[in-house]
């Protein structure tokens, strides 16, 4: 299961499912991942991409790692001031119950 919420960096926002921002703003858009299911999972890709009339900042894997991820990894991202694909690719398992988490931050147009 996912679950994505953002903030307003720039105005020291909470997160929540929708936010607000000016042009030249930051959002940080947070991405929880949970295996709800009674046996690990492997092979774990997370995509999402940039919304529109933004431009990529940056991404990152969330720390800690759940027990049995060893790496997790962003390998396909937008170049910075762009807009489009943000990958992450965890290696191990997910074990039965536990979540991470991955996110992005991009500038509003």
């Amino acid at each position: 299961v996912l679950t994505k919420t953002v903030r307003n960096v720039t105005q020291s926002g909470a997160a929540g499912t929708s936010n607000t921002a000016l042009p030249g703003e930051v959002l940080e858009y947070l991405i929880t991942y949970t295996n709800n299911a009674s046996t690990a999972v492997s092979t774990i890709v997370i995509s999402d991409n940039t919304p529109a009339f933004t431009n990529f900042s940056l991404a990152t894997c969330g720390a800690p790692l759940p027990a049995a991820i060893s790496a997790c990894a962003v390998t396909t991202q937008p170049a910075m001031g762009t807009a489009g694909n943000v990958q992450w690719t965890l290696t191990g398992s997910l074990n039965a119950s536990q979540s991470g988490t991955v996110l992005f931050r991009v500038i509003v147009q």
